[in-house]
């Protein structure tokens, strides 16, 4: 399980993105790229696999950005980082339960339990909690249920 800059900016791009986008106005990455402190290209790049995903929309033209395909409260953080190509998966083995010599390691079901806490978390939190909650003090932790 991996969590690098990718699964970050693209996050935290997106929630840029609601809070700037008005009613459906496009968004420059321009502008995204200086508020997150995100190289352009980078972001570029990101939006693109985004776009792919169906996360987000492309608009062009002289006021063209980027606006969401869908509703902020129905793109879960989750979606987002596998867009992003984020290696969510904790086991050794892809969940093939072949970790230790084709067999499974002592250890499988540890890392499987965490994929499942780890993939309900990531699929329960949608951008626009994060983005309506901007400027909270605290952050709520959802309870996990087993």
């Amino acid at each position: 399980m991996n969590f690098t800059t990718k699964s970050h900016y693209a996050v935290n791009a997106l929630a840029d993105l609601k809070n700037f986008s008005g009613h459906n106005n496009p968004v420059a990455l321009r502008d995204i790229a200086s508020r997150q402190g995100i190289d352009l290209t980078y972001l570029e790049q990101l939006f693109r696999k985004l776009r792919i995903a169906g996360i987000v929309k492309s608009v062009r033209g002289r006021n063209g950005g980027y606006i969401y395909a869908s509703q902020p409260n129905d793109i879960s953080i989750k979606s987002i980082m596998e867009a992003v190509e984020e290696n969510l998966d904790a086991t050794n083995c892809a969940g093939t339960s072949s970790c230790h010599l084709g067999q499974k390691c002592n250890s499988h079901k540890l890392w499987d339990d965490l994929n499942n806490v780890v993939d309900q978390f990531l699929s329960d939190i949608f951008i626009s909690d994060l983005a309506d909650k901007q400027n909270s003090p605290q952050i709520v932790v959802k309870e996990i249920q087993k």
